[in-house]
């Protein structure tokens, strides 16, 4: 096996994981240029190396030493919540439009269809320029709107109608799913990190 094909396994492992060489060689108690020299192929991790990187991203060892081993396909985390936001912003579009119920209710759709837009231009804006503010808006902006979708649809506010409520329920469940979803795979992400 050639050194500069682990090396760029390796990277792209690293990569995946969102790390820097800097934090990696951090984990591994080793220098920043020796997980540039493993990368570029000038030299090779020992096997007790090799270990613990594939502990470190959750895969076989196999999977780091073969050609063969598909790096692990994970979506950033920013293209999953894209998604999410696209679809209950159609979700919640064709409701609005397809169902008749009072105002109020419909002013109510109008406001949640707008946080969705906030949401989505802030992940806009995460992209370009990543910070901790932006994180921060984005995870309270889900739990706020999680929790409006749900109480709104549990006490039926503004008298909204079965297919308003359903789907402010509905949109909320998914908002919580994917919440408490992101919460275990950071948890589980820190864990296999210590």
């Amino acid at each position: 096996m050639a050194s500069t094909e682990l090396g760029a396994r390796l990277k792209k492992f690293r990569q995946t994981q969102q790390l820097t060489q800097t934090a990696l060689a951090d984990q591994l108690h080793v220098s920043r240029q020796t997980v540039s020299s493993w990368e570029t192929g000038r030299n090779q991790p020992d096997i007790a190396t090799i270990t613990q990187l594939a502990t470190l991203y959750a895969v076989p060892v196999d999977d780091l030493l073969q050609d063969t081993a598909a790096v692990p396909v994970t979506k950033p985390v920013a293209h999953l919540n894209a998604s999410l936001l696209v679809v209950l912003f159609g979700v919640l579009l064709v409701e609005r439009v397809t169902q008749f119920s009072t105002f109020p209710a419909l002013y109510w759709m109008d406001f949640l269809i707008l946080l969705l837009i906030g949401l989505m231009l802030n992940l806009g804006i995460a992209r370009r320029h990543p910070n901790t503010w932006t994180k921060r808006i984005h995870w309270l902006g889900l739990t706020l709107f999680a929790t409006l979708s749900l109480v709104s649809g549990s006490i039926n506010a503004f008298n909204m109608g079965f297919g308003l409520m359903t789907t402010c329920q509905f949109s909320g469940l998914v908002v919580v799913i994917a919440l408490v979803r992101k919460y275990w795979q950071s948890r589980s992400t820190k864990v296999t990190q210590h």
